[in-house]
């Protein structure tokens, strides 16, 4: 444990100075980094000056499940969306960013099946993995169009019939030994977000590509919209 505490100090010793140069160019040297420039010759600078930057992220989560084996969950239904995202800058000519972190998020559906009101409440660990690009506007205000897709896990859920008031575990086994949901999703996420000072908000829409059905003969898929709100850092 030593050794490795070492290693990785060393390694952070190392990064330090590539670090710091690039944090040290000027505005008359904009090739240094992807400073352009913009009305008035004036030079904007990247995300708060920053090649890196911290974020936390809650809102309501609008999901629906898409497809064939539960299509009893075709209805929209809310929960949570709550989490922590970090972007790096990827390169210095534009202001592009990766964003990645890790989040919680409620997901299901709600309908009806052979004349009983069903409820399908799923929660996910969500990996987000998706590029930025930041564009600044003379009044403040920066717009974050974004793309890119988010994996995840199924850490919980049920099933709630709302008529006959009982409930399956969503994720285990039913009493013939079936699978009843798998728990790995993943797909596309698409979206815009916009700034102004350490304040953000965005919209946002995931298209499962993962299919969480054990079906062989079905494919359902979860689709969610994020109305997110929080702070950058």
């Amino acid at each position: 444990m030593k050794k490795l505490f070492t290693l990785a100090m060393i390694a952070l010793m190392a990064a330090l100075p590539m670090m710091a140069q690039r944090h040290n160019y000027s505005s008359s040297a904009p090739s240094n980094r992807y400073d352009y420039e913009r009305g008035h010759s004036r030079w904007i600078r990247n995300y708060y000056g920053k090649d890196m930057y911290f974020g936390l992220r809650i809102g309501p989560a609008f999901s629906h499940i898409s497809g064939d084996a539960i299509s009893y969950a075709g209805d929209s239904k809310t929960g949570l969306h709550l989490g922590g995202v970090v972007g790096f800058e990827i390169t210095n000519r534009a202001p592009v960013f990766f964003e990645t972190g890790l989040s919680y998020v409620n997901k299901g559906g709600k309908g009806d099946f052979v004349g009983h009101k069903l409820a399908t409440n799923l929660s996910y660990i969500e990996l987000p993995l998706v590029f930025k690009y930041i564009y600044y506007t003379d009044i403040g205000i920066s717009i974050h169009p974004l793309f890119g897709g988010y994996l995840g896990v199924g850490v919980g859920g049920s099933i709630k019939d709302l008529t006959d008031h009982t409930k399956i575990g969503a994720f285990g086994k039913d009493k013939d030994g079936m699978e009843r949901l798998k728990r790995f999703d993943g797909g596309l996420r698409i979206g815009c977000g916009a700034g102004f000072s350490m304040f953000y908000l965005d919209l946002t829409y995931d298209i499962g590509l993962a299919n969480i059905s054990h079906d062989d003969y079905n494919s359902s898929s979860n689709r969610t919209l994020y109305l997110n709100f929080g702070v950058n850092f």
